[in-house]
C-alpha cells in the first residue's frame, strides 16, 4: 500500500529511522535532531519573509527603527488599564494598534496570528498557488486566554463562535481559512519555547519532504488580569521593572505582548537558512530550571558540532529575567565556552519584554530583520553579560558568513536550540 507524504512523515517519526530524522539517547536525557536527507543536501529551509508585532508596533521596519532609536517601550500597566489596578506599576509592553486585534469572528490572539502571517506572506511574495499546499505551524503558550477569561476591550464577539474563540487551534485554523492554506497545520503549546519550536517543526516538515514551503507563527497576549495574577503569585513577575536578565537587580519577567511569523521555502540560494533544531527535557521541576545547565549545554554542543571558529558565532539566549534561568544559562554557557571566552551575545527581551510563547520567534525575527540589512542588533546599554564584562551595545556590521544560535526554555523543563547560517 502507498503512503501520502504526510503519512510518511508521521510513520518516520514513529519508527525513528536514520532516514532524515534521528532520535538518540544522550546521558540521562534525549535529544531530537532533524537532519537534511541526502537527496536534499543542496537545498535547505530559507527564510523568505518575516512578520513582527510588539510594543514597537507592527512590522519589521517599526522594530528595526525602534531599536536603532533606542526606544524603551516597556511602561507601567496603568497606562494601558488605568489607575487602581493591583499590577498597575508593573512594567510591560503592549501592541499599540489595539483596534487591529479586535475581530468579531476571530479571538484576539487568532487575529494577531493572522496579522503576523499576512506580513510574512507578503514579504515572501506568496500567492494562492504557493499557499495552497504550504504547512502552517503555530506556537502559543496562552492561546486565546485573553478575550476568553476576561473580555477584550472594544471587541464585540459573535456568540455563535464562542467555542472556536476559546480554542488554541483557532490560532492556526484562522490563518488557514483566511489565507487558503490547505497543507497540514499544527499548534504547539510548549510554554515559552512554543514559537521557536514552531520554526523548528516547520523546518522538519520541509526536510521530511512533506512540503516545500512552511509558515511558522508564534505569539502571546498575556496581559489579562487572570493570567498576570498567576505569574504574580508564583513570584515570576518583575516587581521592580529592571529588564536586565543577568543583572543583579533583575527580579523576574517583564511580561509583554508580542509575536512573529517566519516564512520558509526550500532553496539553495544564498541567504538565511535553518540548520539544526534540537530539543530535550530537564525532567527536574514544574517551575524551576536545574542550576547546572547541563541539558541546555548538551543542545548547544550539538548545534556547534563541527563548528571550528572560522565562521563568527552569535548567540541569542532565552534570558527570561528570573534568577533560576540566569543561573542555569550562565552555567550552560560556561560549560560550553568557558567563563572567559563567551561568544558574541545578543539579548532581545530587554528590548521587547518577555512575550511568553511568542518570545523565541519574536527575538529570532528581530535578529533576522537586522541581519537582512547586513548587521546585528545592539544590546541595550543597560544589559549585563551573564559572566561579567560588557556586551555589544552598538549595531554590528556583518561581513561574510555567520552562525546564529537561538535558545528558548519553558517551565517544566523543555529546552530548544535552533541554529541558522547566514551567507550574504
Amino acid at each position: 500500500f502507498g503512503f501520502s507524504p504526510y503519512c510518511r512523515y508521521l510513520w518516520d517519526c514513529l519508527l525513528f529511522p536514520t532516514y532524515s530524522g534521528l532520535v538518540s539517547g544522550v546521558a540521562a536525557g534525549y535529544f531530537f535532531r532533524v537532519m537534511i536527507s541526502e537527496g536534499n543536501s543542496c537545498a535547505e529551509p530559507r527564510v523568505c519573509g518575516l512578520g513582527l508585532a510588539s510594543a514597537f508596533g507592527l512590522g519589521a521596519e517599526a522594530h528595526v527603527s525602534g531599536v536603532r532609536q533606542g526606544l524603551q517601550v516597556l511602561k507601567p500597566l496603568k497606562e494601558l488599564w488605568g489607575a487602581g489596578h493591583p499590577w498597575g506599576d508593573v512594567r510591560s509592553g503592549w501592541i499599540p494598534e489595539r483596534g487591529m486585534l479586535c475581530s468579531r469572528r476571530n479571538g484576539p490572539a487568532s487575529q494577531l496570528a493572522l496579522l503576523l502571517a499576512r506580513q510574512a506572506v507578503e514579504e515572501a511574495g506568496w500567492g494562492p498557488h504557493e499557499l495552497e499546499d504550504a504547512a502552517l505551524v503555530v506556537g502559543s503558550s496562552r492561546g486565546n486566554a485573553s478575550g476568553w477569561l476576561s473580555p477584550w476591550p472594544g471587541r464585540r464577539p459573535m456568540k455563535i463562535l464562542a467555542v472556536p474563540n476559546s480554542l488554541h487551534s483557532e490560532l492556526a485554523s484562522c490563518v488557514s481559512i483566511e489565507l487558503g492554506i490547505h497543507g497540514p497545520y499544527h499548534v504547539l503549546a510548549s510554554g515559552c519555547a512554543a514559537g521557536l519550536d514552531a520554526v523548528g517543526m516547520a523546518g522538519m516538515l520541509m526536510r521530511q519532504g512533506v512540503v516545500k514551503r512552511a509558515l511558522a507563527v508564534g505569539l502571546d497576549l498575556p496581559l489579562c488580569r487572570e493570567l498576570l495574577g498567576t505569574y504574580w503569585a508564583s513570584g515570576m513577575l518583575s516587581r521592580n521593572g529592571v529588564n536586565d536578565p543577568y543583572g543583579s537587580g533583575a527580579d523576574g519577567m517583564c511580561i509583554s505582548e508580542g509575536g512573529a511569523a517566519v516564512a520558509l521555502e526550500m532553496s539553495a540560494e544564498p541567504g538565511i537558512h535553518l540548520r539544526d533544531y534540537v530539543v530535550n527535557s530537564d525532567a527536574f521541576s514544574p517551575l524551576g530550571m536545574p542550576p547546572d545547565g547541563k541539558r541546555l549545554a548538551e543542545l548547544l554542543e550539538r548545534v556547534l558540532k563541527g563548528w571550528d571558529g572560522r565562521v563568527p558565532l552569535t548567540v541569542c539566549p532565552h534570558a527570561s529575567g528570573t534568577a533560576g534561568n540566569a543561573l542555569s544559562e550562565r552555567n550552560a554557557l560556561e560549560l560550553v565556552f568557558g567563563r572567559d571566552s563567551l561568544p558574541d551575545l545578543r539579548m532581545m527581551k530587554p528590548w521587547t519584554g518577555h512575550a511568553i510563547g511568542g518570545s523565541g520567534i519574536l527575538e529570532l525575527a528581530l535578529m533576522l530583520a537586522f541581519v537582512r540589512e547586513g548587521s546585528l542588533p545592539p544590546n541595550p546599554g543597560w544589559v549585563s553579560s551573564p559572566c561579567g564584562g560588557a556586551v555589544p551595545a552598538a549595531e554590528t556590521a556583518l561581513e561574510g558568513e555567520r552562525l546564529l544560535v537561538k535558545s528558548a526554555a519553558s517551565m517544566g523543563g523543555h529546552n530548544v536550540v535552533l541554529s541558522l547560517s547566514v551567507n550574504a
